[in-house]
């Protein structure tokens, strides 16, 4: 919202100074305004899909490497975005495919909580986690 918020600003401030060097906001003003506007929403979106997307890949990395087990597709809700917004705490429910044994199963693991420390992530249930897997 901050972010949002920043660039709304930061585009006015700039249209206001296209107008003041030229004394006028043509349509060469107009399309260089809209070309700002389409770049920083961009930029924008992708941070934030980079952000979001992180921890569920980092999940995914660390059950590969813990239980030699190739996840095949990965579904995730974050819980305590619904409640309280965090930038160091994150709590995750996962639904997953694995591959074992030649059997695909889908897999279920609830209330996998995640500590940002600076930016190292840490996974403070991963040790006992309780997964519900049935084959599919």
């Amino acid at each position: 919202m901050q972010i949002m918020f920043v660039a709304v600003i930061i585009i006015a401030f700039l249209a206001f100074v296209i107008y003041k060097i030229n004394n006028r906001f043509a349509t060469k003003e107009l399309i260089t305004l809209i070309a700002v506007i389409i770049v920083t929403i961009l930029v924008v979106v992708s941070m934030m899909r980079n952000q979001e997307e992180k921890v569920p890949l980092l999940f995914k990395q660390k059950y590969e490497q813990e239980r030699n087990v190739v996840i095949e597709k990965l579904s995730f809700e974050r819980l305590n975005n619904r409640n309280v917004s965090s930038k160091t705490n994150f709590i995750y429910n996962f639904d997953y495919i694995i591959k074992k044994d030649g059997k695909e199963f889908l897999c279920k693991a609830k209330n996998i909580k995640i500590k940002k420390i600076e930016d190292e992530y840490v996974f403070e249930n991963f040790h006992n986690l309780k997964e519900n897997c049935i084959e599919k």
